[in-house]
């Protein structure tokens, strides 16, 4: 019986080496694999010729779009147009983010932008709330989409939540 057990202990460790031989001869063999893909990488990019770099980034927020603005500089010296880059914003969708956010949100974009949620100790009305967060749009642009780019990216979050549970 002793001789038994002591035959099925040496087998135990004999499988246990051999396993973690194997994984680790696997993983020796994928970092030399690796190694390789990136020298054929390295070398592939520095044969390449120089490309033409994209003008248009694709952008996944719809109401984000690249313009080219001439703003003009009015200096002693100098009286030209400077040309800048500048994002403009597509208000229309934004103001339809607004009208389909839920009540909380609404109320978390309007105290994140500086807008009274309560006035008095009791809540504003949402049509209130609605349309400040509209007049804050067109005065503060910047702001306005950051916050409630925040506020989307944060709802998209807990709708993949729900629908993975």
């Amino acid at each position: 019986m002793q001789d038994i057990q002591e035959l099925l202990n040496a087998l135990t460790i004999a499988l246990i080496l051999a396993f973690t031989t194997l994984m680790l001869l696997d993983l020796f063999a994928d970092l030399v694999n690796l190694w390789t893909q990136l020298d054929k990488k390295k070398i592939q990019a520095v044969n390449s010729l120089p490309q033409k770099p994209e003008i248009e980034q694709a952008t996944s927020l719809p109401y984000l779009k690249k313009t080219n603005k001439f703003v003009p500089i009015n200096t002693p010296t100098t009286n030209s147009l400077a040309s800048t880059k500048a994002n403009s914003v597509d208000i229309e969708s934004l103001v339809l983010l607004i009208q389909k956010l839920p009540q909380s949100r609404i109320r978390t974009a309007a105290r994140r932008l500086g807008i009274a949620d309560k006035v008095d100790g009791k809540y504003q009305k949402l049509g209130v709330l609605r349309t400040q967060l509209k007049a804050k749009l067109k005065s503060q642009p910047i702001e306005a989409v950051q916050v409630l780019k925040g506020i989307e990216a944060q709802l998209l979050k807990s709708s993949r939540g729900n629908t993975l549970q």
